[in-house]
């Protein structure tokens, strides 16, 4: 809890402040961004989840086929071993934020519900239990509280970023950042502390403010930038002992997600709206045609997220029907080859005669 303790302490920079304007500048626009993909919120929102899961498991090396993921996402395939468990677990984790982010407050119960929730019977049952600290531990508060659990210091930590949060004494995302940095290194639990905290993160960004990671993945950012993030973890770590860490590294990169992933959400809405006046099927044949000669379902299900797989399916047989395509291989690996080939559009170009 040096983090959060010690927060009067450092000044934001102006780089900081102009990204807060941009930032907020953004969530002033999540009513009207949700308002405008409403009648598809669920299906994008079920997109979100999926790259969500995906990439989390991809963060934290969980091995696992994408033949086996996707069974395991989108059926009720029974796990086969305690990696497919534990994407399970995921998809109901991932389903449970979403579902109640609105009505979200952050209590140590709920952080220990989630690391159990996840990890019971996926690693030893004692791996899931709060640390006993030794009188000599480190973690002794600059309120010269000596603990003797895990869970006393984390109980503190959550409390004063409850009061700070609910006080509006700082900038959201500047708390969560000193939370974030504090949970590392409280290690709280005896396993899985950095997907238990990176989930954290996660969840107080959604429900502060941070809406754009209901249409944008926030996982798949991370992922991509994994070595980026690690490394400014590791920057604002410095100095944690001596209560003197800088958390300004990490919070320059969320903020940089963060205004990425409303850039991301401004072309999502673009699209949407463009797609609303086109009827689908006629949209989905113009792709098809614009493809390479062999393609998949996936491949049009990534241009057209918003698409529903009977309207894909349909589309598909009219086409095949009409000798555009056929189909390559059966079954949900299957293919399709396009026979026809777009037709160009002839344009003429005429120099214009301005007499003035």
């Amino acid at each position: 809890m040096k983090c959060l303790n010690n927060i009067k302490r450092t000044q934001l920079p102006n780089d900081i402040v102009m990204n807060y304007i941009k930032v907020y500048q953004s969530i002033g626009t999540n009513q009207e961004n949700h308002n405008i993909l409403n009648d598809d919120y669920e299906t994008i929102v079920m997109q979100t989840i999926k790259n969500d899961i995906y990439y989390f498991a991809k963060i934290f090396q969980i091995d696992i086929s994408n033949r086996r993921f996707k069974s395991l996402v989108f059926k009720d395939v029974k796990p086969k071993n305690k990696n497919e468990q534990l994407i399970k677990n995921l998809k109901n984790v991932f389903h449970k934020i979403h579902d109640d982010i609105s009505t979200f407050q952050l209590l140590t119960n709920e952080i220990q519900d989630l690391m159990q929730f996840l990890y019971t019977d996926i690693i030893p049952k004692k791996n899931c239990q709060f640390r006993k600290l030794k009188n000599e531990s480190p973690l002794t508060s600059l309120l010269h509280e000596t603990f003797t659990n895990a869970r006393d210091v984390l109980e503190k930590t959550v409390k004063l970023l409850n009061d700070h949060l609910e006080n509006e004494s700082y900038e959201a995302s500047y708390l969560i950042v000193n939370f974030y940095i504090d949970f590392l290194h409280i290690k709280p639990f005896y396993d899985k502390n950095e997907e238990i905290g990176l989930l954290v993160l996660y969840i107080l960004l959604l429900s502060n403010g941070y809406e754009v990671y209901e249409y944008v993945s926030f996982m798949k950012y991370i992922y991509t930038q994994r070595d980026v993030f690690n490394q400014v973890v590791l920057q604002s770590s410095f100095n944690y002992s001596e209560g003197l860490a800088q958390v300004l590294p990490l919070h320059r990169f969320l903020l940089k997600g963060a205004n990425e992933s409303y850039q991301t959400l401004r072309y999502l809405v673009r699209d949407y709206e463009f797609d609303k006046h086109l009827n689908k099927t006629n949209n989905i044949e113009n792709t098809i045609l614009k493809f390479e000669d062999v393609f998949s379902k996936e491949d049009l299900r990534q241009k057209h997220p918003f698409v529903s797989d009977s309207t894909i399916n349909r589309t598909l047989r009219r086409l095949r029907d009409e000798g555009a395509i056929r189909p390559i291989g059966k079954g949900r690996s299957a293919k399709w080859m396009r026979l026809t080939k777009p037709k160009k559009k002839q344009f003429k170009f005429e120099q214009l005669d301005l007499k003035i």
